[in-house]
């Protein structure tokens, strides 16, 4: 599904990457690096659990799609 160069940033954002690492390295307020911190790991729970979700439906229509082919009737969540 996923490639290995899906995993390499682009030139852009390696350099985007490299000013931040550079401001960070530069920053001396302690506070201000705990907050950021906190603040990009709740981005990147979030954005976990999007594509997890993603994941999810991505599966799920996947399925349903490969049981209709096979002619097996599937009940959809809302049916209950």
């Amino acid at each position: 599904m996923l490639k290995p160069e899906d995993f390499e940033l682009s030139l852009e954002k390696e350099l985007r990457l490299r000013v931040i690492n550079k401001e960070i390295d530069e920053c001396t307020d302690v506070e201000a690096l705990k907050e950021n911190l906190k603040s990009c790991a709740e981005s990147l729970m979030k954005y976990q659990n999007v594509c997890a979700r993603l994941a999810e439906e991505n599966v799920k229509g996947f399925m349903t799609e490969f049981f209709t082919t096979m002619g097996i009737e599937v009940a959809n969540e809302t049916d209950e």
